[in-house]
């Protein structure tokens, strides 16, 4: 079974135990409660810790961030439209986030390592915010990250060139608890102020 049909049923198979959790109790007669976006992973999913290269060329592990939750986002910087839009929406849910932004790390990780050097990383993340951490690698290192998020990419050629390409990828988010878990998955164009009402829900 591929990387994408195995992320696909692992996630079906989540939102239906969570719609099925859903349907128990509440035997009262109560109001319930309008569910918050995202599909909870329960119990938390174990990632392994890995190593990449940061915007500023330096060794960068997931176990760095151990003590905060992380929102992961794998993308390229020749995106044209989905990579900057979420961008632009973590922006969002950093402001939200208000005094609590400081619990929170935002990473873009690129699957385009042959092109996002670090040196492109850093104008293209400080451009959403100077504290967004960027994250590049060679395809060796990142095949296993994107199998244990779950993450699907592959390279589509455009034009005669080779060095013209898009990047086919996974649009979701990704959020990592303290405990370096991946907890939460975010479909793409989630409302950035109910992805902050999910991030509470978790503290």
């Amino acid at each position: 079974m591929t990387v994408w049909r195995w992320w696909g049923l692992w996630v079906a198979i989540a939102l239906l135990s969570t719609a099925l959790a859903a349907c128990g109790g509440g035997g009262d007669g109560g109001p319930t409660a309008t569910p918050l976006p995202g599909t909870l992973l329960d119990p938390p999913k174990d990632v392994g810790d890995f190593t990449l290269t940061n915007q500023d060329g330096q060794p960068f592990r997931l176990s760095d961030l151990r003590g905060k939750v992380a929102l992961f986002f794998f993308g390229y910087t020749h995106c044209p439209d989905i990579c900057p839009t979420t961008l632009a929406e973590f922006k969002r849910v950093k402001a939200l986030l208000g005094d609590d932004a400081g619990r929170v790390a935002f990473v873009f990780v690129s699957v385009d390592g042959e092109r996002d050097t670090p040196e492109r990383l850093t104008n293209y993340v400080r451009a959403f915010d100077p504290q967004f951490i960027g994250l590049t690698g060679d395809d060796a290192a990142l095949r296993p990250i994107a199998r244990d998020f779950g993450v699907f990419y592959q390279r589509v050629s455009y034009e005669e060139s080779a060095a013209d390409y898009l990047v086919d990828h996974t649009a979701s988010t990704f959020v990592i608890d303290q405990q370096g878990r991946l907890r939460l998955v975010f479909p793409y164009g989630t409302d950035p102020a109910a992805i902050v009402a999910r991030l509470r829900a978790l503290w």
